[in-house]
């Protein structure tokens, strides 16, 4: 029997990115939800309808509305403004470590720009400028939704210092964001730094407390860690890195994962399949570069949809 098309809407904001790397080499792509929204319609291959809902500069919408011409991709929900698209510039300083400098800054989405979504199977919200979306609206999501609400924290721990500099800062009130979600993903430094260093493990139970389902947290090199409830009972894994490719393009690795797992979970698989799909999935993205090599992800890991995501 074949599988109903699903929907799924991608919140955030999709932005310029010059990357350098710590080998010397460099790159221009377009970024921010754009790495999130190329994974699920490569992987969908059509059988979904995928809603990017994002403010949108004007110097930059042409080339943005252009280059998500994709199958199952609804562009009706990009709103074209009259501010500078966020341009983002990352220094990698080592293989994972890098600095970030914003410039630019669009709106941030409003309550009354979710109504559409709440009928939706599933609503994949990425803070990939920690200014994409107000409380207000993802308080809204958490109320009125129907379907799964998924956050990456992502941006939201990155305050602003001189010329656009971002630096990790605890936001006041963080919880309150957290437990508008059914999943919550973040990476490593954030999870400490919103966990104060408690272990991960401990901390990523706790969490859950908040009302989540579950804690996804990646962990670079080190693979990912997991952890979630079902009537009643709580599971933590940690699956380790799927590949180790020199030189490695890291950027845009955890919103694959993200956007990996929304995929699995909307085809049926259980979260361990979803959590080990994703890890695989980012793995993959950390072979290539730029961005539009995603076209290739069902490829590169064509194994783990095998193994992982439930047959037609």
């Amino acid at each position: 029997m074949t599988k109903r098309t699903r929907s799924i809407a991608v919140l955030g904001t999709l932005t310029r990115d010059t990357t350098a790397y710590a080998d010397g080499s460099r790159s221009e792509n377009l970024g921010g939800i754009h790495y999130s929204i190329l994974t699920l319609a490569h992987l969908f291959a059509g059988r979904a309808q995928i809603i990017p809902v994002a403010n949108v500069g004007d110097d930059a919408f042409a080339d943005v509305h252009a280059a998500l011409e994709l199958p199952g991709v609804d562009r009706s929900h990009l709103r074209r403004v009259r501010q500078a698209n966020n341009h983002v510039y990352l220094t990698y300083t080592s293989a994972t470590d890098r600095e970030e400098v914003l410039v630019g800054l669009v709106p941030e989405i409003e309550a009354t720009e979710c109504a559409p979504l709440f009928a939706l199977d599933w609503v994949l919200v990425n803070l990939t400028s920690g200014r994409d979306v107000t409380l207000k609206a993802m308080q809204e999501l958490r109320q009125s939704a129907q379907g799964t609400v998924q956050l990456d924290v992502h941006s939201l721990t990155l305050g602003f210092a001189a010329n656009g500099r971002r630096v990790l800062v605890k936001p006041e009130g963080w919880e309150r964001w957290v437990a508008c979600a059914d999943w919550v993903q973040m990476n490593e430094a954030e999870a400490k730094l919103l966990g104060d260093g408690r272990p991960l493990p401990a901390f990523a139970e706790d969490l859950l407390a908040l009302g989540l389902r579950g804690v996804l947290i990646t962990l670079g090199n080190h693979g990912c860690l997991a952890c979630w409830q079902n009537n009643g009972r709580t599971t933590t894994v940690h699956v380790p890195v799927a590949r180790r490719p020199e030189p490695a393009f890291p950027t845009g690795c955890g919103d694959v994962f993200g956007a990996g797992f929304a995929f699995a979970m909307l085809e049926g698989a259980s979260p361990e399949a979803a959590v080990r799909f994703a890890n695989a999935a980012a793995g993959a993205k950390a072979c290539r570069e730029p961005y539009a090599e995603l076209r290739l992800l069902r490829q590169d890991i064509a194994r783990e949809l095998t193994e992982f995501i439930p047959a037609v």
